[in-house]
């Protein structure tokens, strides 16, 4: 269970997004603008703070700014209302880990909030021996088995924690861009899905039977050929992960336009955002069927 700070002002959308975290076990202290939220994190840091972008006092870009200036290792998600995209991209370039757009609440809010304090609490584990593992490489061959991409994620955060001198909310940042772009080579890439169809909207939701349409469509021909590679590399310059997968669709999408209110609930296009919010250089190959992502300066020196 972790203590989440909830900073939200319409009350519909408070109700909403509480219940949905105390169904998943959290401890939820709620505020109503952002000043509120600040005081409340200078009083009793919580583990996660979930927040609204436009809110009275302080709005959330402001926010996340404040509490990035005091504390690196305070995870901080947006949700995000049409015609607040612009604002949204603030945020994650000023430190949000992530982002759910609010028509999307119930399928991604408590998906997101476990996928990032998983993220905090093994990068935790090597705090003490952040920059010890000196240049690591390695190579995973991935299944189409979205149950893979987690600790994948996870045991790459954990390398990240031992190899470099990023903070906890960059690891975090990165593992969330590497999940989304795992993602879509397993799911748009060798399984050819599209976002139309149902069972996108139900693969986040938690419940094994919907995995098992992805397992049942992953064990036919010709998809079960079909593999996701993810090669990383650390060294003292940047560090590099080249992704992979062996279908004819691609790894993003640029209908909608990226930015708009469209691409951002799109979870091929909300994939993107993150990828090239989070990430310092985006190298496409192969006729968009492989990626290499660059995060500059990363070792320990």
């Amino acid at each position: 269970m972790a203590k989440i700070l909830l900073a939200e002002d319409s009350a519909t959308h408070t109700a909403l997004m509480r219940s949905l975290l105390e169904q998943d076990g959290h401890c939820v202290d709620c505020v109503v603008d952002g000043q509120l939220a600040w005081e409340a994190v200078q009083a009793s840091r919580p583990d996660l703070l979930v927040t609204d972008l436009r809110m009275p006092e302080l709005n959330g870009c402001e926010l996340i700014e404040k509490v990035g200036r005091v504390d690196t290792n305070l995870p901080c998600i947006v949700v995000t209302a049409r015609g607040s995209e612009g604002l949204a991209v603030d945020a994650l370039a000023v430190g949000a880990v992530n982002f759910v757009p609010k028509n999307s609440l119930q399928k991604l809010l408590n998906h997101v909030v476990r996928q990032t304090l998983a993220m905090a609490e093994v990068n935790a584990i090597f705090h003490d021996f952040s920059g010890h593992l000196e240049s690591p490489e390695f190579s995973v061959e991935l299944p189409n088995d979205i149950s893979a991409i987690e600790p994948t994620v996870l045991y790459i955060v954990q390398t990240l924690a031992a190899a470099t001198g990023l903070s906890t909310i960059q690891r975090i940042r990165i593992g969330a861009a590497l999940s989304s772009a795992l993602f879509n080579a397993m799911c748009y890439g060798n399984l050819e899905i599209k976002d139309e169809d149902p069972v996108v909207s139900r693969m986040f939701e938690g419940d094994e039977c919907n995995n098992d349409e992805i397992r049942e469509r992953a064990s036919q021909k010709p998809y079960c050929d079909r593999k996701v590679l993810l090669k990383v590399s650390v060294s003292a310059d940047d560090t590099r992960f080249f992704i992979s997968h062996d279908g004819p669709g691609r790894l993003t999408r640029l209908t909608p336009a990226p930015g708009t209110s469209e691409s951002f609930e799109i979870e091929q296009c909300r994939g993107f955002v993150l990828m090239t919010s989070f990430m310092d250089d985006i190298i496409f190959q192969s006729g968009n069927s492989s990626v290499v992502l660059v995060k500059s300066e990363t070792q320990v020196t």
